[in-house]
C-alpha cells in the first residue's frame, strides 16, 4: 500500500480544487447563478485553502520553508489576477 505524503496530497488536492473551481464558473455562466456568487467564492476560497494548506499540509520537518512560501507567492499572484479579471468582466460591464 502506497503512503501519500503531505506534499504530495498538496499538490493533487490543489491542482483538482482549481479544475472543480474553474469548470463550476463555467457552469454558473451557462446556468445563470449570480456573479456575485461566484466572485464571493473565488475571493474567499483560495485564501481558505492557503491557510488550511499551510496549517494542515505543510510540513515543517520535512520540507523547506522557503520554496512553500515561494509556491504559495505564486499561486497568490495567479488568484489575484484571475481574481481581477473576474471584477472586470462581472462588474466593469454597465
Amino acid at each position: 500500500m502506497r503512503s501519500w505524503t503531505k506534499r504530495e496530497i498538496r499538490k493533487y488536492l490543489g491542482l483538482f480544487l482549481v479544475v472543480v473551481g474553474l469548470a463550476y464558473t463555467y457552469r454558473s455562466h451557462v446556468t445563470g447563478c449570480p456573479r456575485h456568487l461566484i466572485f464571493a467564492g473565488w475571493a474567499l476560497g483560495p485564501p481558505l485553502w492557503f491557510i488550511l494548506e499551510y496549517g494542515l499540509l505543510f510540513d515543517a520537518a520535512k520540507e523547506d520553508l522557503k520554496i512553500f512560501r515561494h509556491y504559495q507567492s505564486l499561486c497568490k499572484n495567479l488568484w489575484l489576477g484571475f481574481l481581477a479579471y473576474l471584477a472586470a468582466f462581472y462588474f466593469g460591464q454597465s
